[in-house]
């Protein structure tokens, strides 16, 4: 609750006006104090700060406020500004809400009381027979103030001015000067006050830069009734301007001065240093719950989104939700990105946990993303719980993902080597490197139209520890009567035995026996044992419906391979080669597998058909 106020009256040299204004003050004091149902429990003060006057200002404020005790008069010996004027006001008062009227300008007897019913409305604690408005009697006429939904830290009310102005720049000033303002002490003091460097002193403008913080983090409720006058007198800020303030915007041509220009450039950068400093600050404060009630949480909310700050979006809405649970709908896209894009982030640290925690609940806060932006949230949840070893949760996010942006290429490609995954640790493979899984989408489409094929034959020149062999099992050789040949010296070692545990298969041929056992059909598997240009002599021509050709060799045994294995290939059948996108290390002067299968294709481009051409190369022979 809202106990006391006051009002900050800065003043230089106006002894023809500062009457009236004080006059202007006190009663809307009074009326406040007439109309506001527990006045006597509120306290107000007014501060005049006197700007070093030389006519007879101090001398006329004295005689006013002598049986007065709720107003003080502060004096600065010289004239140091008009901001670190309210600035030294609002250090010595107390109240718990600030006022400000300049020494020469009026306020309109409603203007306390408005501003102080709408800043002290609480509707987090209202209950059914709290008002949600009030009536308001004016000298224009009565009005019906709806109380706002949330609570404020700024009200702004209408400015009386006058001198005709144009609409634009009449709404210009009144969302920029400080006498329509009323603010809460804490917002206020947040913002470390008015700006004071030197060149306010100069150009003015001091409104202009306050006006602009205060809009990044409190919420404004503004009031169009005209509460305030702007008076306009021989050189002031209004009667300088009146020109400009007078001609639609799309027709006022700027003739500020150079050098002017320049003090005006040096005012723009000092804004932005503070408000990049007061964007600092707020992440280190502690937040009370009535100083949360009064932020614009949510444009702050925003701003930290696109400064990639996440965590502060996340703190910002969770509590801006808990308090307003209405503006659930409004921020749940804001939330959602920052979810995820925290994730992300705590995926590269390898923070798995959390980082799942984070997808998910970007997931579950029922945005209104688009598909494609869904997908990718669906993908970052999947990869991460196939980093966190969790390969089948990872595959349902992967058939999501897949589901609402079929298009993404990589999802695609991870959705194959996932799946694939899950069917290792389910059968209980032994593999080491894995080289096969990036070939699975290739693999899915072109050979998935033999899988189950009766008296299938397929021939594999290169079986190494059976990754390809065990799944062109599972998937391929599914029919009873379907078998596959492998040629191989299965010869060699675990490549790093400190990877694995000392149980673990030590020897090629042990882990591709093991592994071809537990596809639970190794009697379809014939083991060819020795070099591949002497085994592949001994077979049938005119045999195999599939041959595949491993390419991590010189060209020249590739060749060799492709050219023994040519005759043994049916008419209509497919020959696969790996590693068409192979290179050899820097330092060994062999020529890759390319040399040898784009001879190949080359000398057999009549008898041959080529049906892809990536990683892998697959052919289908025409003719014998």
């Amino acid at each position: 609750m809202i106990r006391s106020f006051s009002v900050i009256v800065p003043v230089l040299n106006k002894e023809k006006e500062i009457i009236r204004s004080l006059e202007s003050v006190e009663a809307s004091i009074q009326l406040f104090q007439q109309q506001y149902d527990d006045a006597d429990s509120i306290t107000p003060e007014v501060l005049v700060i006197n700007e070093g006057s030389t006519d007879r200002t101090v001398e006329r404020v004295t005689e006013f406020i002598q049986d007065k005790p709720h107003y003080k008069l502060i004096h600065h010996f010289k004239s140091l500004g008009i901001g670190p004027a309210r600035n030294t006001g609002a250090k010595m008062s107390h109240g718990d809400i600030l006022f400000f009227c300049d020494g020469d300008d009026l306020y309109y007897p409603e203007h306390i009381y408005l501003c102080f019913r709408i800043l002290n409305h609480d509707p987090y604690h209202a209950t059914s027979s709290t008002p949600t408005s009030f009536q308001l009697e004016t000298k224009t006429g009565a009005f019906t103030i709806e109380l706002p939904p949330q609570p404020v830290g700024i009200v702004r009310t209408g400015v009386s001015i006058a001198d005709p102005l144009h609409p634009f720049w009449k709404g210009a000033i009144e969302n920029t000067i400080a006498q329509n303002l009323c603010i809460r002490r804490d917002c206020h003091e947040f913002l470390e006050g008015f700006p004071e460097a030197p060149v306010y002193k100069q150009i003015g403008c001091e409104d202009v830069s306050y006006d602009l913080w205060i809009a990044k983090f409190f919420k404004v409720f503004k009031v169009p009734i005209e509460t305030v006058e702007y008076i306009r007198y021989p050189g002031n800020n209004l009667d300088r301007q009146l020109k400009k303030f007078q001609t639609p915007p799309q027709q006022y041509q700027d003739d500020t001065p150079p050098e002017q220009r320049e003090l005006h450039t040096i005012r723009h950068r000092l804004e932005q240093d503070k408000l990049g400093y007061l964007l600092d600050k707020f992440k280190r404060i502690e937040k009370s719950p009535e100083f949360f009630s009064a932020l614009n949480w949510q444009q702050l909310a925003a701003d930290y989104l696109t400064q990639q700050q996440y965590a502060e979006v996340i703190y910002l809405c969770e509590q801006g939700i808990a308090l307003e649970p209405q503006t659930k709908d409004t921020v749940k896209n804001l939330l959602a990105a920052a979810y995820n894009n925290l994730g992300s982030a705590l995926k590269t640290q390898n923070n798995l946990e959390q980082a799942i925690n984070y997808f998910k609940q970007a997931l579950a806060i029922n945005s209104t993303f688009s598909n494609k932006d869904l997908a990718k949230v669906h993908y970052n949840l999947a990869t991460t719980l196939k980093d966190q070893q969790d390969p089948q949760q990872a595959l349902l996010s992967l058939e999501k993902a897949l589901e609402l942006d079929p298009s993404i290429a990589e999802e695609i490609a991870d959705f194959a080597k996932t799946k694939y995954q899950i069917q290792v640790l389910a059968k209980g493979y032994q593999f080491t490197q894995d080289w096969f899984s990036i070939n699975l989408p290739v693999w899915e489409k072109y050979l998935t139209p033999l899988a189950n094929m009766p008296e299938l034959r397929v021939l594999e020149i290169g079986s190494w520890e059976g990754r390809s062999t065990c799944w062109l099992i599972d998937h391929i050789l599914t029919h009873p009567t379907a078998r596959l040949t492998c040629i191989d010296t299965f010869e060699g070692g675990v490549e790093n035995k400190a990877a694995y545990d000392d149980q673990f298969l030590k020897t090629i041929e042990q882990r591709f026996d093991f592994n071809i056992a537990q596809t639970g059909a190794p009697e379809k598997v014939r083991k060819a044992v020795g070099q591949s240009q002497l085994v592949l002599r001994s077979l049938i021509p005119d045999f195999y419906h599939l041959v595949y050709v491993d390419g991590s060799h010189i060209a020249s045994d590739v060749l060799e391979d492709t050219l023994l294995a040519w005759g043994l290939v049916k008419v209509g059948g497919m020959i696969v080669f790996d590693d068409y996108g192979f290179s050899f290390p820097s330092g060994i002067g062999e020529n890759p597998p390319r040399v040898a299968i784009d001879a190949f294709m080359q000398v057999f481009s009549r008898k041959i058909k080529l049906i892809h051409q990536g990683y892998q190369v697959i052919l289908e022979k025409t003719s014998a």
